[in-house]
């Protein structure tokens, strides 16, 4: 073997003019790896990429990473193959960002609805939850499905729960909070104008009372709040945050 263009380090016998396109499609991948990964981490300490008097501070530790993983290609090539590169790498890291960005604005959302119904005589509609973990004097209302526009998904909860149509309802506020990784919304309206016959269903009983006697009774979670914002001009929104010894709502 020729011993021209090698030295012998480490007891190895390393080529010196090796170019950086004789390595391995493994040892490339991990070397690109390793750039983008130090172009990252100085662009997250600096806020800004590096530019060309400070390119050997990314490379000198892409190089230790090479020389730990006992890959041999002289420094000079790979000095200018992350030059060459560098345009790349920044963009990939733009990217990135930005996709982490737009995830963290996204979440996990269950939409919900409740109507008040109030009579000419100053009743209101109450329902007694029965039949899930939500228990207690409520207001009708449920789930928005899939594709379904808020106030029609109101309507239709409405009527499958008490038999009433209601007719020119109003929104009236939020009641939210989060569980679970999961971003619950409740949307309150207020209605006085129906028609059809009352029934109730298997969500419970539904009849018309008092709503000062309404409070009276052992309301349901949050209702409290509920109605609050939808007797109040100035309340639109309760949000519940939980704290160590439950839910507490915040009013605004």
């Amino acid at each position: 073997m020729s011993r021209k263009n090698h030295k012998m380090i480490d007891g190895r016998l390393l080529q010196t003019n090796k170019k950086y396109s004789q390595l391995k499609m493994k040892q490339k991948e991990k070397i690109a790896e390793w750039m983008f990964q130090a172009t990252r981490d100085y662009y997250m300490k600096k806020y800004t990429f590096p530019s060309d008097k400070h390119l050997e501070e990314v490379v000198d530790i892409v190089y230790e990473k090479i020389e730990d993983a006992e890959i041999w290609i002289p420094y000079g090539e790979v000095f200018k193959h992350y030059k060459s590169k560098r345009s790349d790498i920044n963009k990939r890291i733009r990217r990135s960002l930005n996709e982490k960005k737009e995830e963290s604005r996204i979440e996990k959302v269950c939409f919900m609805n409740m109507c008040m119904i109030q009579d000419d005589k100053g009743n209101v509609l109450a329902l007694d939850k029965v039949n899930d973990s939500y228990t207690g004097t409520t207001f009708p209302g449920g789930h928005v499905e899939a594709n379904e526009i808020f106030q029609k998904s109101m309507i239709r909860e409405v009527w499958e729960e008490t038999g009433l149509t209601v007719e020119a309802p109003k929104l009236g506020g939020l009641y939210h909070w989060h569980k679970s990784g999961v971003h619950y919304v409740i949307t309150l309206y207020k209605a006085d104008k129906f028609t059809g016959e009352l029934k109730s269903s298997e969500e419970g009983r539904v009849y018309w009372i008092p709503l000062e006697e309404l409070k009276t009774k052992e309301l349901a979670t949050g209702m409290e709040h509920v109605l609050r914002i939808l007797e109040s001009e100035k309340v639109d929104e309760c949000y519940m945050h939980l704290e160590a010894d439950g839910y507490v709502g915040d009013l605004y």
